[in-house]
């Protein structure tokens, strides 16, 4: 579990995807989830747009892989994302290399050893590999390029404007993490009406942030006051929030 003093963010990742297309984060089926019990654990995060919407390099980097996972797996298991671009950033955390995954393109317009700039065009969306309608799927991974190495992308991607980040743990008595687990996010002016259900990380698949070492995480939160509320063992846990434009708030909650 972290420390109690708060790091400080890197938000190194622009979004994927223009801002004048969908570039918000899918909600029913974010990073570390189950979406409804029967779906694989998530190993990163989605953004619905057409078949044909350019998907734009992130960070500068270098393509390591463009191409499809027919031969090479790069997922859960061979054809897992189709078409795939994968690039290594230029910067590296902790002397750690930083790389970023697109999957289930329609199109690559990349080469490996090809070398990219922020919103240069990499390819497009489609639904390549094991995809249910067009979207682009986007992971992290950290120290390896390797399905068993990512982290959430949310604590990676930079916040559009008026909104922030939340990074958190929900923590036993025993200083334990507890895994999945519901925590109901309500705006302070509304405290009757929930907007957003997190469930905490799995106890296997996911991967705490490097530097935040949580085990709860979402983006996209309009900057302002916020309630978090927890029902655990029938007890009801209840924790004010300020969401800071720009910025990844922390959030504890230990339960007994």
């Amino acid at each position: 579990m972290p420390s109690p003093t708060v790091p400080d963010d890197h938000f190194w990742l622009e979004r994927p995807i223009a801002f004048d297309q969908n570039d918000r984060v899918a909600r029913f089926y974010p990073y570390a989830s189950r979406l409804d019990g029967s779906y694989p654990i998530h190993h990163g995060v989605e953004f619905g747009n057409p078949m044909g919407t350019p998907i734009l390099a992130t960070a500068a980097g270098t393509i390591i892989v463009a191409g499809d996972d027919s031969r090479e797996v790069y997922g859960a298991r061979s054809n897992f994302y189709g078409l795939v671009v994968i690039q290594e950033l230029d910067q590296t955390l902790d002397g750690q290399s930083i790389y970023v995954l697109y999957g289930h393109l329609s199109e690559i317009a990349v080469k490996v050893g090809q070398s990219v700039r922020p919103g240069e065009a990499i390819g497009l969306v489609g639904m390549s590999g094991v995809a249910e309608g067009p979207h682009l799927h986007m992971e992290v991974r950290y120290g390896r390029n390797d399905y068993a190495a990512t982290v959430n992308p949310e604590l990676w991607v930079r916040p559009r404007q008026g909104f922030g980040s939340l990074a958190g743990a929900v923590i036993s008595s025993e200083g334990e993490p507890l895994a999945e687990v519901k925590v109901v996010l309500y705006a302070a002016s509304n405290p009757d009406k929930p907007v957003r259900d997190v469930i905490t990380y799995p106890k296997t698949e996911a991967n705490p942030d490097p530097v935040w070492r949580e085990n709860l995480g979402t983006g996209e939160l309009a900057a302002g006051e916020w309630v978090a509320r927890l029902y655990h063992k029938q007890r009801l846990y209840t924790e004010r929030v300020l969401i800071e434009e720009g910025h990844t708030t922390w959030l504890e909650i230990r339960t007994e």
